[in-house]
């Protein structure tokens, strides 16, 4: 058993879950092998709005008041349960090492990896680029509580003051799922009067392990000097061992203070060598179970020389908890183990092997119920028995086990007689040691949900075997190995293939909801609550491609998929991919006319006032850098127009595919959606820079976008700035944007401007204030990958000397690559720029991807500029222009009445974001395809202005007048004559007019 192998390392802390509680189907509502919802019996009518099925359901009896009690007025109920609004979010919150051990029997002290935190992340997201990433906690039967299943992508220990942006001391990926091994019940023995009271007795095991050969297994990035650290990393090079092993139990649920919030759990758990003989997923050690289970869970027992290693992380329950959490604990504290005497272990014919008393195995808290005991003698080759008063434990000799015990499968798609299975380890241990076994039977609980051609199957001489589970249509079965305890619980999914003889054209936004969205809207609403409602069209058509890609079956593994509760089948799936591809080519234009077309300081920067005045600087440099790379990308067709170029034979395939990436529109998006990511990574430049201001104590800086001669004498750089449409010269311009500090050059660069800046923070004293205080806003996305490897909790937050540094560094690194030879350059503006120029100036077939599109088009006549004279593509733009003014004023209003808060969960600036998205991003696609009056050249969006808007401090007042201007622009937007806007996009705007208000009104929480 690999959490018994010596090295070990226990740790203790808590277990934060946000798991849904309205798809458990206790009132009959949920069709759950068909993802459909019921409504008194009747299916419920998708014409209703989902907050009506949300508000029965909360509503049906019986009702519970907050101490948990029967009452008809209470405001928690069975059918919604405790979390309606719950979203799947797992963490391991101030989880820290309590004891290590080298040899049984003895702990090590004094080491300085005790008391160092351990943390548990999801998996970074490639297309968000996020730090902060969330494990999941998924029932995959939501009937049942034995089904969990854990999505995680990252396993960390850092010290115990380290900050977000100090490096760990151990990191490894985890690149497998893992489920629930162990599950019981009444491991608390007091019940507590409480409608929850059987969740708070539950406990349950889980266990995973890290590769030591995987890429990113990261030991010791400090040099710490720690005597365990050192004995372990030279166990890790035994050729036995193939990594870590991690077991932690889950137990002791808090008591819910209010309706839709998360819970806390106790979390105590170990780590051991993973040996090539063991499983990943599972305990392997001699099992024994008890004869009394009522709360009493198996003990794992390894010998080892003279000793007996035994773990008890489940085997005994607690006596009493008290009612409350007290003081600043997130759960409530448990009283002593239950007491069974001296335990004695003993062999099957009675020879007493070991002793074991109360003083030993009562204590579990910084072991987390594993100890060693000395053997009296070494009589083992006969089965275990462990004695206590009132119950004893037997051992199964024969161990059979599924390395994954809970899977999901597609239903047959028997129209194409297509099929779908899983191969299935099974493992086979006697007393404790890998052992072939002839003849281990299998029994399936429901054959007409699954079956397998293997009635029997045999392990090999080292003690694995294989078994293929096929499905046979939607529902859940069990498949017994071995015998009861060798449970593999098997979801097929919904048979949903016809909905891949969908046409693409016919997947509309009313389909896709009505198929597929509707489910999720109803019973899972803290997407409406916390992102967005997928009720409200024009949210679904500003992020189609986000979420085919969060919905893409080849991402089911990953914590961030969606739904995040897996019962999504394959083909509902695509049909996300067949909507996009319906939102794209509605976004082209009817017309046929769619191919037509101040200077750095030489010296220091010496004072803290010369420091805020350059940084301004520096968010006008991002603004107006973002804004141009913004431009470029529009001017570039997106798949769908790239295949009508494809089509009129403009364009071959490899063009199309250089440009615009793949028809499977995943991760990768072509030169189009580089360039997007870097104007994504721009605004995130934007705004760190503003967060070093705001740590300074100075305001959200909005800036001044400025290109021309203004941004020559503003900057002092010689590159011109622009808004034109991408070309073999744009690009060049933008190569010399990112031109890296390490490569020589002629004429300022902008990297010399940022060293400029990170000296400043380096030396001049007194910047700060001496209390460590949030001073800027958090924000995750567009970070990249390398960051959250190494920095999962980061989130650009700056307050003091060494997280601006780091801030600084971090934008740089973004930019510039760091070095020639760093990691960080793959992935650095400078290298994907010159790569898209390496390859256009070298293409066999010379082409023009952009659309024709004017150079700093403009609507009034302004030096530099080109004034559009088509009344169509007017119309257009001043529509865009109200809106790009709309965003930034939402930006001003949200860092003005709470700067500290969290981007991400700001409703102003989910706001704001989404009027890019959904707004600017597909009408700037619109104007660029709408000639603009001079001859040969499309339209543009509007070269941007300073924008002529102050805080307004009351917030009531503040949202008001947010909601007039969305309002104003609705019905510009309405009336307008000709070539319209899209829908979505006016009813984006009316729907942030209510929002707004209801904000203004106190109706909405400024936060969601």
């Amino acid at each position: 058993m690999s959490i018994l192998n010596f090295p070990r390392i226990h740790f203790k802390g808590a277990a934060r879950l946000n798991v849904p509680t309205g798809n458990r189907n206790i009132a009959g509502t949920l069709d759950i092998a068909n993802n459909r919802v019921y409504q008194d019996g009747a299916l419920f009518d998708l014409k209703k709005h989902p907050s009506e099925f949300h508000q029965y359901l909360k509503q049906l009896p019986p009702r519970f008041n907050l101490q948990g009690l029967p009452d008809d007025e209470g405001v928690f109920n069975q059918a919604a349960g405790h979390n309606f609004l719950g979203n799947n979010h797992f963490s391991w919150e101030n989880t820290q090492i309590t004891a290590l051990q080298i040899q049984p029997g003895m702990l090590v002290e004094n080491d300085s990896l005790l008391g160092c935190k351990l943390e548990l992340w999801g998996h970074y997201n490639e297309y968000l680029r996020t730090t902060f990433n969330r494990a999941r906690w998924v029932d995959i039967d939501p009937s049942r509580d034995d089904t969990s299943q854990i999505y995680a992508g990252q396993l960390c220990i850092k010290e115990a003051a380290a900050a977000a942006n100090a490096p760990y001391l151990f990191s490894s990926a985890i690149d497998c799922v893992h489920s629930v091994r162990c599950y019981g019940e009444n491991h608390i023995q007091q019940k507590q009067a409480h409608f929850l009271g059987p969740e708070f007795a539950k406990t349950r095991v889980f266990q995973f392990s890290v590769a030591k050969d995987a890429e990113h297994f990261i030991f010791n990035q400090l040099d710490l000097k720690s005597e365990f650290i050192e004995y372990l990393q030279q166990e890790l090079k035994r050729n036995d061992v193939l990594g870590l092993s991690i077991q932690y139990s889950v137990f002791n649920m808090s008591t819910p203070q209010q309706p839709d919030t998360p819970v806390f759990y106790d979390l105590s758990g170990s780590i051991g060598l993973w040996l090539k003989q063991d499983m990943a997923t599972f305990s392997n050690a001699r099992v024994l179970y008890p004869d009394n289970n009522q709360g009493f869970g198996p003990v794992a027992i390894k010998i080892q020389g003279e000793w007996a290693s035994i773990s008890m992380a489940c085997s005994i329950p607690f006596t009493s908890r008290e009612a409350q959490c007290t003081g600043q604990q997130l759960t409530h504290a448990l009283g002593p183990k239950y007491s069974l005497g001296t335990l004695e272990l003993r062999t099957k014919s009675g020879a007493l092997l070991a002793k074991i008393p109360e003083s030993v195995y009562l204590p579990f808290w910084k072991t987390a119920g594993v100890f060693d005991v000395p053997l009296l003698i070494n009589a083992t080759d006969d089965s275990l028995i462990l004695h206590g008063v009132g119950n004893q434990w037997l051992e199964s000799d024969w161990l059979i086990q599924a390395e994954q015990n809970v899977i999901s499968l597609e239903a047959p798609d028997r129209k194409n007689n297509t099929f779908f299975s899983k191969d299935i380890k099974i493992f086979s241990y006697y007393r404790g040691k890998p052992k072939a076994k002839k003849d281990i039977c299998v029994f399936i609980e429901n054959k007409a949900i699954v079956s397998t051609a293997q009635l029997m199957v045999s392990s090999n001489e080292q003690g694995q075997a294989s078994l293929m589970i096929t499905s046979r249509k939607s529902g859940v079965s069990e498949v017994f190995v071995g015998d009861h305890r060798g449970k593999i619980l098997v979801r097929v999914l919904s048979d949903d293939w016809a909905l891949l003889d969908t046409p693409d054209h016919l997947v509309d936004y009313t389909f896709l909801y009505e198929q597929v969205m509707s489910y999720y809207e109803l019973i899972y609403p803290f997407m409406a609550d916390k992102v967005f409602s997928m009720a409200d069209q024009c949210k679904c058509e500003t992020y189609a491609r986000l979420m085919w890609q969060m919905c893409d079956p080849l991402n089911r593994d990953k914590s961030y998929y969606m739904p995040s509760t897996r019962e999504m089948s394959y083909a509902k799936s695509i049909l996300f991919l067949k909507y996009l591809r319906n939102v794209e080519e509605s976004a082209l234009s009817d017309q046929k006319t769619t191919a037509l077309v101040k200077n750095e300081k030489n010296g220091e920067i010496s004072s803290k006032e010369e420091l805020v005045k350059v940084l301004k600087q520096a968010v006008n440099l991002e603004l107006s850098i973002m804004l141009q790379y913004l431009y470029a990308a529009y001017s570039l067709p997106n798949y769908a127009a790239g295949e009508q170029l494809v089509a009129s034979k403009r364009w071959n395939v490899e063009q199309l595919a250089l440009v615009c990436g793949g028809a499977d529109r995943r991760q990768y998006s072509g030169w189009r959606g580089t360039i997007l990511e870097i104007a994504h990574e721009e605004m995130i430049h934007y705004l760190i820079v503003n967060n070093l201001l705001m740590s300074l104590g100075e305001p959200f800086f909005l800036g001044t976008p400025l290109f021309g001669s203004k941004a020559a004498e503003e900057f002092g750089l010689d590159t011109e700035f622009s808004f034109e449409p991408f070309s073999e010269h744009v690009l060049a311009k933008f190569v010399r944007f990112e031109w890296p500090h390490y490569f020589p050059s002629t004429g300022k660069s902008i990297a010399d401007f940022y060293a400029l800046i990170r000296r400043a923070f380096a030396n001049i004293p007194d910047l700060f204030s001496r209390e460590v205080a949030k001073s800027s806003g958090e924000h995750h996305l567009f970070l990249n990958e390398l960051t959250n490897r190494k920095f999962p909790a980061y989130q650009l937050e700056v307050n003091n000397r060494e997280t601006a540094l780091f801030a600084i560094d971090f934008v740089t690194e973004q930019g510039e690559g760091a070095a020639a030879d760093s990691p960080y350059y793959a992935q650095s503006h400078f290298n994907r720029l010159r790569e898209i120029s390496r390859t256009l100036l070298t293409s066999e077939v010379p082409f023009e991807p952009a659309i024709s599109v004017l150079k700093n088009p403009a609507l009034d006549p302004t030096p530099g500029c080109n004034t559009v004279l088509n009344p169509e593509a007017r119309q257009l733009m001043v529509l865009y222009k109200g809106c790009h003014e709309l965003t930034f004023h939402m930006m001003i209003q949200h860092f003005g009445q709470k700067p500290l808060g969290s981007l991400r969960r700001s409703r102003i600036m989910n706001a704001a974001i989404d009027i890019m998205a959904g707004i600017l991003r597909p009408l700037s696609v619109q104007i660029m395809s709408i000639p603009s009056g001079v001859p040969g050249r499309n339209a543009g969006p509007p070269v941007p202005q300073a924008i002529q808007f102050s805080l307004i401090a009351d917030h009531q007042a503040g949202c008001e007048a947010l909601a007039m201007q969305c309002r104003a622009l609705a019905k510009y937007a309405r009336e307008i004559k000709g070539i319209k806007p899209a829908i979505a996009q006016i009813e984006l705007l009316e729907f942030y007019d209510k929002q707004m208000m209801d904000l203004a009104t106190g109706k909405l929480s400024r936060e969601g």
